[in-house]
């Protein structure tokens, strides 16, 4: 099975080509530049390095959120797309469980935390290869008590914005390294992968992101209606 991954979800846009379980190829760029400019370019590389065509591809995988509404709908966008042209599947990840993937092996909690501005967090919290928490949009202050006394191991970029914050709360904390700490889209397609074989999957349609809280728009209307 060919599987094309993408992750938009955060500030570093990442794309990635697997068959048979592996990563054949994966490009990853945090380097300012808008998902909508450096995403098609990053595929076909993929692609090409891979030595297959868009037509080879059997699932299209790509994160879902929670993270950035902008980015979100060009990763999602662009795999509908794909889908809908091939007529073939597709599976939605959820962005914090891909991240939790990037640190698999360690017997510490995964705690991957995205910022979702205004000092909160989208965040869960993993151990041994499994979610043991909901997702949540919680201030970061809630998160690093709730996990006081433990050894924990940080990711995303809300890890990045707030190292010395995180680092200072707790003896046991700390922030994942460089390699690791941001979204990539070769976590994405093995989670997907793992997803599909249990018969989760999405056609074109119903492939649609996983927000979590509402959108600034959403806010402000509701905030006019209350008025």
């Amino acid at each position: 099975m060919h599987i094309l991954a993408v992750d938009t979800t955060g500030i570093a846009c990442s794309a990635a080509v697997l068959s048979e379980g592996a990563i054949r190829c994966e490009t990853y760029m945090n380097a300012g530049r808008t998902h909508s400019q450096t995403l098609g370019p990053m595929i076909d590389f993929c692609l090409s390095s891979a030595g297959l065509f868009i037509r080879d591809i059997d699932l299209f995988a790509c994160a879902s959120g929670p993270g950035s509404f902008t980015g979100l709908r060009i990763g999602i966008g662009m795999i509908k797309g794909f889908a809908h042209a091939s007529s073939k599947p597709t599976v939605g990840v959820n962005t914090l469980d891909a991240l939790a993937r990037n640190a698999a092996g360690t017997d510490e909690i995964v705690c991957p935390v995205i910022d979702a501005r205004r000092k909160e967090v989208y965040t869960a919290t993993y151990l041994s290869g499994k979610r043991i928490t909901d997702y949540r949009a919680v201030p970061l202050v809630d998160v690093l008590s709730s996990l006081k006394g433990q050894r924990v191991v940080f990711l995303g970029d809300g890890a990045v914005n707030y190292h010395d914050t995180i680092t200072a709360a707790d003896a046991g904390f700390r922030v994942a390294h460089g390699g690791i700490v941001l979204q990539r889209a070769g976590s994405v397609g093995m989670a997907a992968l793992d997803m599909f074989k249990t018969g989760i999957s999405q056609d074109a349609y119903s492939l649609e992101p996983f927000y979590l809280r509402e959108t600034q728009a959403e806010r402000v209307l509701a905030a006019k209606e209350k008025r």
